[in-house]
């Protein structure tokens, strides 16, 4: 009973949360049928239906012709009539404020539209109407004139455009494409990034997975303690190399060197554990007590190598990448790529020595 009690209360509750949502939120559904809500609805749906994409280069027509409002006394002057064929507007030369006047057009180009304007003395452009001409270049217009009087000529001026050429993108349909490309290739970059870093952790996981749990809860309590200690020495490791080599890092040739040797010192010295292990190995493990020591100091000097010889690489490529870029012209973002690649190598090395570090105090502790 009490059960119901609280799930009817609950509903209740859930009512009265909605119902004060639709009051704050002001929903007045008697808005849809509005004329403006509609008028709003089909700009958005022909927007919708002919999307900004593609446009054409467009041949503009200008043609004006003088009125007088009011009209002056004595009447208006003459007006020179425009040359044979060529586009002409007729209309009253003078008339009332406000009043309706009949405008027509000849000779336009043939189904061709744009604004009709009224031009006042301070030359802003006033919208009458809209033109739209037939097959034959023609076209009425009823149209009310605005309430600006002057003594001098005001004027009508008709604009009329039309397509040349082949269609090309519009300026938002370059943006579209431009952005289109852009999150391809940021997914596309994401996707690689995150399957590098995915692949190691599922093996570290799946390895914990299948490994049978005997450690006592003291061990476990103890590897989870070790973990950011791990990390904070890797990372202090990783600095302080940085830092060590930040007076040469502009240097290509440095660089280079710490490109080329560093693997070679560090391929030298793994031959000489793998040479003492098979030593002590063909011995019986009779080796000198100073062998456990030698061997760690080695390790270290191999990780200080290659972590050295990764910052050499990134400061490379980064080098590389910049002075390439002058020279490259229109594949100049190659040079950036290699910039880029070098700074992202840079930056990971730090992370890595941190997972490193702690990985390795984890494995001693459990």
């Amino acid at each position: 009973m009490l059960r119901r009690i609280g799930f009817v209360l609950a509903i209740l509750v859930a009512i009265v949360i909605y119902a004060y949502g639709f009051e704050v939120t002001q929903v007045n559904l008697e808005e849809l049928g509005s004329p403006t809500r509609q008028q709003s609805l089909a700009r958005i749906l022909r927007a919708l239906a002919r999307p900004d994409f593609l446009e054409y280069e467009q041949e503009e027509f200008v043609v004006e012709r003088p009125i007088y409002v009011p009209c002056p006394e004595g009447g208006a002057p003459a007006i020179t009539p425009p040359a044979a064929g060529a586009p002409s507007l007729d209309a009253p030369p003078c008339a009332d404020p406000e009043s309706t006047i009949i405008v027509s057009g000849h000779n336009f180009a043939p189904n061709t539209g744009g604004p009709l304007n009224f031009i006042p003395p301070s030359g802003v452009s006033l919208q009458l109407a809209r033109i739209e001409t037939d097959g034959g270049g023609n076209f009425v217009l009823s149209v009310e004139l605005r309430d600006r009087t002057a003594e001098e000529a005001q004027f009508l001026r008709a604009v009329t455009r039309r397509n040349v050429g082949w269609p090309h993108l519009s300026t938002n349909g370059a943006e579209t494409i431009a952005k289109i490309l852009e999150t391809v290739f940021m997914a596309l970059l994401a996707t690689t990034i995150g399957t590098a870093l995915a692949i190691p952790l599922s093996f570290f996981a799946a390895r914990n997975l299948m490994r049978t749990v005997t450690s006592p809860l003291t061990s476990v309590a103890l590897s989870v303690v070790a973990v950011p200690i791990g990390a904070w020495l890797g990372l202090l490791v990783a600095r302080s190399l940085s830092l060590s080599g930040y007076q040469l890092s502009d240097s290509i040739a440095f660089n280079i060197g710490g490109v080329l040797l560093l693997p070679l010192l560090i391929w030298g010295l793994l031959l000489w554990v793998m040479a003492s292990t098979r030593a002590a190995v063909a011995t019986g493990g009779a080796q000198p007590s100073r062998a456990p020591a030698a061997v760690a100091v080695v390790a270290v000097v191999i990780v200080g190598a290659a972590i050295l010889a990764g910052y050499a690489l990134a400061d490379l490529l980064l080098l590389l990448g910049q002075s390439l870029q002058p020279y490259l012209a229109d594949f100049a973002f190659l040079g950036g790529f290699l910039a880029n690649i070098g700074g992202i190598l840079r930056l990971l090395i730090a992370p890595i020595c941190a997972l490193i570090g702690a990985g390795v105090l984890m494995s001693n502790d459990g």
